[in-house]
């Protein structure tokens, strides 16, 4: 059996950083939005409340192509109705 040297080993990857996810459509609209608490919305998700979500076009929870509305929702760069900040 053949010994190997473990300077020969091939270093282990370093994982790639997750990619940022895309930005929601312009005309998506939250509660959250019109609040302001103190806090910076430095953080992943903080900037809107996930409860209550509409879009400014058909000013409902449902987007013009009938899709739903929300923060997930409405950052799906496939959508007809998408467009970015």
């Amino acid at each position: 059996m053949p010994t190997l040297d473990p300077e020969s080993q091939p270093e282990p990857r370093a994982a790639k950083p997750a990619a940022r996810p895309p930005a929601p459509c312009r005309h998506l609209r939250s509660n959250g939005m019109y609040i302001f608490d103190g806090h910076s919305g430095d953080g992943e998700g903080e900037d809107y409340e996930p409860s209550s979500c509409w879009c400014l076009h058909t000013m409902k929870n449902f987007g013009p192509d009938d899709g739903f509305v929300g923060i997930q929702e409405c950052r799906d760069t496939g959508r007809n109705c998408y467009e970015p900040l």
